[in-house]
């Protein structure tokens, strides 16, 4: 065989083989919806959804946004690494 035809096909195996993950490796878990981060990081405490919604300023986003972050940086939550979605997911709620 010549070493040009085997070229490609040796690229193409290198390809499947690095982007193969590990052995036993379990694939990544699958991202959070902003409803599941609400739901994993605030529901627990926050049954009814309308309450946390009303108590947010009717202003334009970004004041929104502002208000929100502030709240949520003193305010415990069940799931720190959710908070970018859960503040993307009361912004969609509240947008009026």
């Amino acid at each position: 065989m010549k070493a040009a035809a085997i070229l490609p096909s040796l690229a193409l195996l290198g390809l499947l083989l690095l982007g193969a993950p590990p052995a036993g490796a379990q694939a990544p878990a699958p991202a959070m919806t902003p409803a599941e981060a609400y739901q994993r990081g605030c529901a627990e405490c926050h049954r009814r959804e309308s309450s946390v919604l009303r108590a947010i300023p009717s202003r334009p986003e970004a004041e929104r946004r502002a208000w929100i972050e502030r709240f949520m940086a003193r305010h415990p939550c069940a799931c720190d690494e959710a908070r970018p979605l859960i503040l993307d997911y009361l912004l969609e709620r509240t947008r009026r």
